[in-house]
């Protein structure tokens, strides 16, 4: 295998990077003061018993600097009337499956919720969720499902449409 590439199982390297995930590295342990994830062991985590007198640097978080730059990376859009019959059971359904994912990943993240006349846009911290998002709405409601990835950016866009049948 040349140099530089990975294989299946190191993971494969996206053609876009985030720019919110530096190669840089903290000094263990520090602390993110919006949020309280620890960056331990190269990464961003959730420690839930950790002591914040013990962190020996504070930064934000990737997460927290997207949120407050309102740097989306993932848009999901619900529409037809199906949602509006449904608009809060879908609603706490997508914010449970948030809260199952901050486990694994606790930087990925749903930013807002944004309410329009045609339905609902999720927008989210990382292109992950929001595709994790699409395939859940799927899996549960059936409907019509659409990713689309720019190649710009690092952004995907997912569109869910259902429209209630009509029962005679």
């Amino acid at each position: 295998m040349p140099k530089g590439h990975r294989g299946i199982r190191g993971g494969l390297r996206s053609h876009l990077e985030d720019p919110y995930l530096t190669r840089r590295s903290y000094k263990e342990p520090t602390l993110c003061p919006r949020c309280g994830l620890v960056y331990r062991k190269r990464r961003w985590q959730r420690i839930p018993d950790f002591d914040p007198k013990l962190a020996k640097e504070r930064h934000k978080c990737p997460a927290c600097r997207k949120e407050e730059d309102h740097y989306v990376m993932g848009i999901v859009y619900i529409t037809g009337n199906f949602f509006e019959q449904r608009r809060e059971e879908i609603v706490n359904m997508l914010r449970n499956e948030e809260k199952k994912e901050i486990g694994p990943n606790p930087l990925d993240r749903i930013m807002g919720i944004v309410e329009d006349k045609d339905g609902v846009r999720i927008e989210t911290t990382s292109e992950n969720l929001a595709v994790h998002l699409g395939r859940m709405l799927y899996n549960s409601y059936g409907g019509d499902v659409q990713y689309k990835f720019s190649d710009e950016q690092k952004l995907a866009r997912v569109f869910w449409h259902r429209e209630k049948k009509e029962v005679k």
